[in-house]
């Protein structure tokens, strides 16, 4: 190996040593400090990670009362409202990310969509991780100019990193809908 091909190894190798440091790697060190939106957005997470089997296989009415009983704040959860009627009410906020989320569970998924998806978070370490974890990588990729959706898929992967791909691919899911995208795009940054 030639000393020009060298000195580029040892280059490249200390810029992909430098550009993973800027990557948070513990999500309780990437965002310690958690405002109010972060909590329910952890909250209404943790009542999906929670949620009993039994009352997700009741189905939508079930599931409905459930968030609404188990989350601290309002969340109304109406299944014939427009799901970008979620979005428009409040984006930019995180009660609309919150709200889109619910509703998007109550509406859009199966029961063993929602087993997968409370399976998921579990395996990531729990909402709180996950939350924790998702911001700073959707602020990291839409500084490298990545579209909301993009960033927001980006995201997920790499907060949800050491769980299975089924766990990625349930989480993906939710976090994919088209309400839940533009109101927690809005919610985690530009």
């Amino acid at each position: 190996m030639s000393i020009k091909s060298k000195v580029i190894s040892v280059m490249m190798v200390m810029i992909l040593v430098l550009s993973t440091s800027f990557i948070p790697g513990d999500s309780a060190s990437a965002a310690e400090d958690l405002n109010e939106q972060d909590l329910q957005l952890i909250e209404i997470l943790t009542a999906i990670e929670n949620m009993p089997d039994e009352v997700i296989m009741q189905g939508e009415e079930a599931i409905k009362i459930y968030l609404e009983n188990e989350v601290s704040f309002t969340l109304d959860l109406d299944e014939r409202q427009d799901l970008a009627g979620v979005r428009k009410a409040s984006i930019g906020s995180i009660a609309g990310c919150v709200g889109a989320v619910g509703t998007a569970i109550v509406i859009n998924f199966t029961p063993a969509k929602i087993l997968k998806i409370k399976s998921a978070l579990k395996s990531v370490g729990g909402a709180t991780k996950f939350v924790k974890a998702i911001k700073p990588y959707y602020q990291m990729s839409r500084e490298d100019k990545l579209s909301k959706t993009a960033s927001l898929k980006q995201a997920v992967r790499l907060a949800a990193k050491d769980a299975g791909p089924d766990a990625r691919e349930a989480l993906l899911d939710l976090f994919g809908v088209s309400s839940v995208i533009g109101s927690c795009s809005a919610a985690f940054g530009k």
